[in-house]
């Protein structure tokens, strides 16, 4: 072995970086290592939405809440699935997180809690907003990190990925590296992953799932801690579990990626516009107010996607339907873009979108006779226009991923275990590398993030102890 540490830490984000923060200021020696050339992983991409009840900045607003209300929120809305356990435990801590990324500088805004409109909502406010994205919490985390490493408490070894953990009479006790050419062999008395989920990878998700979506990602995150722990002896869990979020718009300049450009949330934006899918039929009543139905909906569809369709008269008196400005998608609809498609009449849009033309126009013509009426079939409440008017436009929509519900399967001690639940000596995991199966079928506003930097600061809090 090069050298011998306390604790290796396998990924510099979310979750890796309060692990290391909490075990060395507990007077361990950590090695924090990291695949891609900064700290930060997928908070590059995160919104940095952290959920937390019973905090002083809910008491402040005169907000009261509290952690069983908060767990009965989130068993409301993931139908009572998760991993019950692991769910209270994050719930437990949430607020001591909050106070502590106050406490390394990590900022806000508004300062206080808010709803989430883009999740089905809790009760009460209880998510906050971070002041810019993922980036409050890389910029907070860097200035306690430089502390630690001029300290020595803290080893960083960037652009530096593991290949293999080393195991000894079935315990880990170190890692197999590679950073540029050289090989490094590092040992410890433990090992926690937190190497991000998959979504980098097609791989994983052909395995896994038998489909590859489009993926919001960065290409250092790729499944790296599945590949370890399977190596390990260690096991995989919530691997039929799978929820996309609703109505990505694909980067054609980009690697296979979404995000949300236009804004479709009807609590945010009522609809003007109508979803078809690949066979021309509408799917669901497009003001559909449940995120979680929506979501559901797209799964159903054939290649998780959809067209939004509408036309001049919708594009010249509805509130604008993308984020961009208007010269933007008017370069989009010129080009080649084959996502976005302005046509003359109908029969051209449904033969540019490849779309049978009979269904579009039947499917379009049963929804203006409904509008006209104010009954639409598919119980559809908001009905400002019918859709008449050329030109006439269509923009495809994806259901697309974030996030990965499958990962490394721990116990309750978020000890990685294997397939009979028997944990692995000296192997611990958190973050997005375990999944968010354990938070439930559902989106949960903030969770995401709020239980990573949770766990990851729990586990160093309690590693060798």
């Amino acid at each position: 072995m090069q050298d011998k540490f306390d604790v290796i830490v396998v990924g510099a984000g979310t979750a890796g970086i309060p692990a290391a923060l909490a075990a060395a200021e507990r007077g361990l020696r950590i090695a924090l290592i990291e695949a891609a050339d900064d700290i930060g992983g997928t908070l590059v991409l995160s919104g940095g939405s952290i959920s937390a009840a019973g905090t002083p900045m809910q008491r402040a607003a005169g907000i009261e809440d509290s952690a069983e209300r908060h767990f009965a929120d989130a068993l409301r809305i993931n139908h009572g699935t998760g991993d019950h356990v692991l769910l209270r435990a994050w719930i437990d801590r949430a607020a001591e997180t909050i106070d502590w990324l106050l406490s390394l500088g990590w900022t806000c805004t508004p300062f206080e809690p808010v709803f989430a409109p883009e999740h089905d909502l809790y009760t009460t406010p209880r998510t906050y907003r971070s002041t810019q994205q993922g980036f409050s919490l890389i910029s907070a985390y860097r200035g306690a990190l430089e502390k630690e490493t001029a300290s020595g408490r803290i080893e960083l070894f960037l652009g530096t990925r593991v290949t293999d953990i080393v195991m000894e009479s079935g315990t880990a006790t170190g890692v197999v590296a590679r950073h540029g050419e050289q090989d490094l062999r590092l040992a410890a008395r433990a090992v926690i992953l937190t190497t991000g989920g998959f979504s980098g990878s097609a791989r994983h998700w052909q395995d896994i799932h038998g489909i590859v979506p489009l993926r919001y990602h960065i290409d250092t995150v790729v499944g790296d801690g599945i590949d370890l722990v399977r190596g390990a002896g260690g096991a995989l869990w919530h691997e039929d579990t799978l929820l996309p979020s609703f109505g990505g718009t694909r980067d054609l300049g980009a690697p296979a990626s979404a995000w949300v450009h236009s804004v479709i949330v009807p609590s945010v934006r009522q609809p003007w516009e109508i979803y078809v899918n690949e066979n021309a039929d509408r799917f669901m009543p497009e003001d559909e107010p449940i995120i979680d139905a929506r979501e559901r909906a797209i799964m159903r569809q054939p290649n998780w996607s959809f067209w939004v369709l509408y036309d001049e008269a919708i594009r010249r008196e509805a509130p604008p339907l993308f984020k961009w400005e208007p010269d933007k998608l008017e370069s989009l609809f010129e080009g080649f873009d084959e996502d976005y498609v302005r046509a003359d009449s109908i029969a051209q849009l449904a033969a540019r979108c490849g779309l049978p033309p009979a269904r579009l126009a039947a499917t379009i013509d049963l929804y203006n006779r409904g509008q006209a009426v104010g009954s639409d079939m598919l119980k559809r409440t908001h009905l400002p226009r019918p859709i008449a008017e050329g030109p006439f436009y269509a923009v495809r929509h994806y259901g697309y991923s974030i996030c990965c519900y499958p990962g490394v399967r721990v116990d309750h001690q978020l000890r990685v275990v294997d397939d009979e639940g028997t944990p692995v000596p000296g192997l611990y995991a958190a973050g997005e590398a375990i999944g968010i199966g354990f938070l439930g079928h559902g989106f949960l506003s903030g969770g995401i993030v709020s239980s990573a930097v949770t766990f990851g600061r729990r586990l160093g809090q309690e590693v060798l102890a």
